[in-house]
């Protein structure tokens, strides 16, 4: 398959990844409701990378915007702490990184395990369960974006989970990711409002998908 330029995939991305559940979805299904590190459901993608360049994570020079080394450099310590760490002190270190969340815990439900995310409402629509390599991916990035970047909290877990558009490989399993079709198995694929068929970066090793662009 042919691997997107990390400048196409910049154009239109939503701040959804597909493997992702809130709002009381049953986990572990394979067309889950989207959630982000921020609960976004949408963003500007242009705007964000706007912000980014101007905060010097991406470098836009030349014609393929790219991560800024020093930004990749904080991001890549993240990853490799953040993965060796059991379950829990995952969901400790999401926790850390998610400003609508007030408490964490790691969930397993078969062979996938999750990072729940809860508002302390106690209604469905207040949990966000995150898959433990988007979890890993999306608090590595804001880790980094804390010490490297001006953003407050909210923009840190917006951009977090934009940055996902940069990944080339797995960040639990290190596979290669692969651009295929948003969505699970069953059922049509997902789509932005337009009606146009949206892709995502895709663990095919960890059934993950990370970010879904045009």
């Amino acid at each position: 398959m042919r691997r997107l330029r990390r400048a196409d995939r910049s154009n239109g991305v939503r701040a959804a990844p597909a493997d992702s559940v809130s709002g009381g979805e049953e986990p572990g299904t394979d067309d889950p409701t989207p959630a982000t590190l921020a609960e976004a459901t949408t963003a500007d993608g242009e705007a964000m990378l706007a912000d980014l360049v101007e905060a010097g994570v991406v470098d836009a020079t030349g014609g393929d915007a790219r991560l800024a080394a020093d930004f990749d450099e904080h991001r890549r310590t993240a990853v490799e702490r953040l993965r060796a760490l059991p379950p829990d002190d995952l969901a400790a270190a999401t926790l850390a990184v998610a400003p609508t969340a007030t408490s964490a815990e790691a969930v397993t439900e078969g062979e996938r395990t999750f990072v729940v995310l809860s508002d302390g409402s106690s209604e469905p629509a207040g949990e966000v369960w995150l898959r433990r390599p988007v979890a890993v991916a999306e608090t590595a990035a804001a880790l980094a974006l804390a010490e490297t970047a001006d953003l407050d909290a909210d923009r840190r877990a917006v951009a977090a989970h934009g940055l996902s558009v940069y990944l080339d490989d797995c960040p639990v399993c290190g596979t290669d990711l692969e651009a295929r079709k948003a969505g699970g198995c069953c059922g049509p694929p997902r789509t932005d409002a337009e009606g146009h068929p949206l892709r995502a970066l895709v663990c095919v090793d960890c059934r993950t998908q990370f970010v879904a662009f045009e």
